[in-house]
């Protein structure tokens, strides 16, 4: 017979799959039909029922701050695996466009309601996400040496702007790829200017 504690175990993984099956569920739904998506719909594309919805996530920003967790988590492992690489600032970046791409109506709305507190929770853990990469990125000449992490954080907010007039997937992430693409010309060492037009050469 099966004693109460060889249950639990398979007990805890359920609960930990079921929960997983939300957020990933969720960030498909939030990025097809909105932030003010009805939670039964997330509850269907899981697969679960409500009650294991509501168990795990209360309301949709409990629900919405545990992806932008999600998504911190991945981005954390994608430092440690670059570990000292100097150009892990720039795959971290593309990174955490590419995912806010997906999930860029979460973060305005999680600021304006009851969800800031759990995403300001995370913000110290976004500044060590870059901290060290940013410092080696500069060290090695791959960014400009006055790049800061305010800087950083600019940039991010310049790139969240451009998702701000909705439109389709692709339609995002073209613009959000062009835009990337110019605001990284502004991160990247000038290269020595050149003489004048005209001046007489040595």
């Amino acid at each position: 017979m099966e004693s109460p504690t060889e249950k639990r175990p398979a007990r805890r993984k359920d609960a930990e799959e079921n929960r997983a099956r939300i957020v990933a569920a969720a960030r498909e739904v939030y990025a097809s039909a909105g932030f003010d998506a009805p939670f039964d719909a997330i509850a269907r594309h899981a697969g679960v029922g409500r009650a294991t919805l509501y168990r795990n996530f209360p309301d949709r920003y409990a629900l919405g701050a545990a992806i932008v967790e999600d998504d911190l988590g991945v981005l954390e492992a994608l430092a440690r695996e670059h570990g000292d690489c100097p150009d892990a600032f720039m795959k971290l970046l593309s990174a955490i466009v590419e995912r806010h791409t997906e999930t860029h109506a979460l973060v305005p709305a999680l600021l304006r309601g009851p969800g800031e507190p759990a995403l300001q929770a995370l913000v110290p853990r976004v500044t060590r996400l870059l901290t060290v990469p940013l410092s080696r990125a500069r060290a090695a000449g791959l960014v400009r040496d006055d790049l800061t992490l305010a800087d950083v954080i600019d940039v991010l907010a310049m790139l969240s702007a451009v998702l701000a007039d909705d439109g389709s997937g692709r339609a995002r992430e073209r613009r959000m790829a062009r835009a990337l693409e110019l605001l990284i010309h502004g991160l990247v060492p000038r290269a020595p200017a050149g003489p004048p037009i005209g001046s007489p050469r040595t």
